[in-house]
């Protein structure tokens, strides 16, 4: 079964004794941490009221967007150059999962639609979606939540995302949809980091959906939110990089299976809807292609860490 494979996993209970250790020797936040949180969203603030004044624009909404652009694209353009770097000096090629890549047009054609979402719509909608996310206290230091439960939220928000987001996903792929939405997307038979976000409105809107629905639900920290939605964007960076790398976190576990299986679903245009894990998958039997594919290529280094997972009955 999917769970005994996770309780069968050394590095599954590696992480939950780091966790506890670093739990019950760190409890809550130190007020040090609490007050320079505090103290850096204030000096932002003021840094930027000159701007609100000028654009008669809310303050506290100026600040929250353009503390959530600055964390994304600071996260989006770091990681698309670490893999710029691995295919421009010829790194990792063994773990590369397929060879060639997509023209320079479609390429450019990508790059205009990301610059525009990401300096024009994201700041856009962040600043007018604030007051969805604003709760007592939840920009403060003092409620900056302790590491466990920081972990535990951001668990859960995992959880709605795969969830939300498999099944919005495997929509789309219905014949009267995928033409009209989704297909822009597979564009990319050949996915690249760049492309994580090149989609039609609709599914950019149900992507973010996903995304956000976890801290909207729990009515999280603000830190919640800047974590999950970053960690998200790297989840989904890695999965569309084309590489799958020994030290990528998101493959870390045997029911985490990210850029392999989103790998395929792109080359192949089949199965694999799910996100950070594969559970969804594994359930409903949207997989099945993709163990075939894996047996083809147990031998390939690129799927050193999943076959095994995989093949085996979970």
């Amino acid at each position: 079964m999917l769970g005994q494979s996770v309780f069968r996993d050394p590095k599954a209970w590696a992480i939950s004794v780091v966790i506890g250790v670093t739990h019950f020797a760190f409890p809550n936040p130190s007020p040090f941490v609490a007050s320079q949180f505090d103290v850096l969203l204030s000096n932002f603030s003021e840094l930027l009221r000159p701007l609100a004044t000028f654009a008669h624009l809310n303050l506290d909404k100026l600040v929250w967007a353009s503390t959530n652009v600055i964390l994304l694209e600071v996260s989006f353009w770091s990681t698309l150059l670490m893999y710029y770097v691995f295919d421009h000096f010829q790194l990792f090629q063994k773990y590369k999962l397929h060879s060639g890549s997509p023209g320079p047009q479609m390429v450019r054609e990508c790059l205009y639609d990301v610059l525009l979402g990401h300096f024009l719509v994201r700041p856009v909608l962040l600043y007018f979606s604030m007051p969805l996310f604003a709760n007592p206290g939840w920009l403060l230091g003092s409620n900056i939540p302790n590491f466990l439960t920081l972990l535990k939220e951001l668990f859960i928000c995992i959880m709605i995302d795969d969830t939300v987001f498999y099944w919005v996903h495997r929509s789309l792929h219905h014949p009267s949809i995928y033409k009209h939405i989704h297909k822009q997307h597979h564009a990319f038979k050949q996915p690249i980091a760049l492309a994580t976000e090149y989609s039609h409105p609709v599914e950019d809107f149900s992507n973010t959906f996903a995304t956000v629905l976890g801290p909207l639900l729990l009515k999280s920290h603000s830190v919640v939110f800047y974590t999950y939605t970053t960690l998200k964007l790297v989840q989904s960076l890695d999965a569309h990089s084309s590489y799958n790398l020994p030290f990528s976190p998101f493959s870390l576990l045997e029911t985490m299976d990210c850029a392999p299986a989103h790998d395929f679903h792109h080359t192949h245009n089949a199965g694999n809807f799910g996100g950070f894990f594969i559970f969804w998958d594994w359930l409903c039997g949207t997989d099945q292609r993709y163990v075939l594919h894996l047996e083809k290529n147990k031998t390939s280094p690129a799927y050193f860490n999943v076959v095994k997972s995989v093949s085996q009955p979970l």
